[in-house]
């Protein structure tokens, strides 16, 4: 092959790498945090607590409402979960980012979700709700008949049975107190644990919870063939993304629905998540990472 040829070779070698690289980046940016979906998971229930198989939990997480992520955004997830009428919903933290006023965007979206639940809606804070506006938050979400949980804990009776809902203040930057919280509950007691930051999974199962909810960790927002997530914020290192078992304690990660700096997403879609309760006998699906 002559110059030439060899250049022209070359330069529409250039100019398919750069369309290419210009497609995903348009792809990272504009449509993957955009595309949510819905997981399913089943956690398994202790032996003694057979009657609580069944309650269905919708688990929305990581909103972060802000100039890239609307409210139009937000309920385009929401919607996934509502559609499976869960019994009830138990949120993760992390709702809005950059202003306070987008938890007026993002409460109401929330609010309406929670009330279509029979049993109600929970929430705890994410290091992203702490600081000046936090009672700007708090407000928000209660105003709308969501319960925020702080170091607090809730019964939710069903199926004849209790299960009890213990919500941990954010490790990060808030004040957790999980030993006054756990030491609220019944022995026995049938308690999931809900933790923004998965990490703390190591210091819940020490009080006795059979599952935690957790997010924080965005499931790395760019996840990469054999690498895996490309960065993991502190507090989400240890377990980013999916279930573990950590000393018999359920543990499920959601990738959560909104972003935070860069807003992008690659192999690591935004989720809503149907959690389902069962016992160790039923075929219903298990959660896996």
């Amino acid at each position: 092959m002559d110059r030439s040829g060899i250049g022209r070779t070359l330069g529409a070698a250039t100019l398919s790498g750069l369309v290419a690289g210009s497609a995903l980046a348009w792809r990272m940016r504009y449509r993957n945090p955009y595309r949510p979906v819905l997981e399913r998971v089943a956690f398994v229930l202790p032996d003694d607590h057979a009657g609580l198989a069944g309650l269905r939990i919708g688990f929305v997480t990581d909103t972060h409402v802000n100039p890239f992520f609307r409210r139009a955004d937000l309920q385009r997830g929401v919607d996934l979960i509502a559609a499976e009428r869960p019994d009830l919903i138990l949120l993760g933290g992390d709702y809005i980012s950059e202003a306070t006023r987008y938890i007026d965007e993002a409460a109401p979206v929330l609010g309406e979700l929670a009330r279509r639940a029979p049993l109600g809606g929970f929430a705890v804070l994410g290091n992203h709700d702490l600081g000046g506006h936090t009672p700007a938050v708090v407000a928000g979400l209660e105003r709308q008949g969501i319960r925020m949980l702080r170091n607090d804990v809730v019964p939710i009776p069903f199926g004849g049975d209790t299960l009890w809902v213990a919500g941990i203040d954010d490790t990060l930057l808030g004040q957790p107190l999980p030993a006054a919280a756990f030491a609220r509950i019944p022995d026995g007691a049938a308690t999931l644990c809900l933790w923004h930051e998965p990490d703390a999974a190591d210091i819940a199962t020490g009080f006795g919870p059979f599952a935690q909810l957790s997010g924080h960790s965005h499931g790395g927002q760019i996840r990469l063939p054999i690498l895996g997530e490309l960065a993991v914020p502190i507090g989400g290192r240890r377990y980013p993304v999916g279930a573990y078992d950590i000393d018999g304690m359920q543990l499920y990660v959601s990738r959560g629905l909104g972003t935070y700096r860069p807003p992008v997403r690659f192999r690591c879609s935004p989720e809503v998540t149907l959690v389902t309760l069962v016992t160790a006998s039923d075929p219903e699906i298990t959660a896996s990472r």
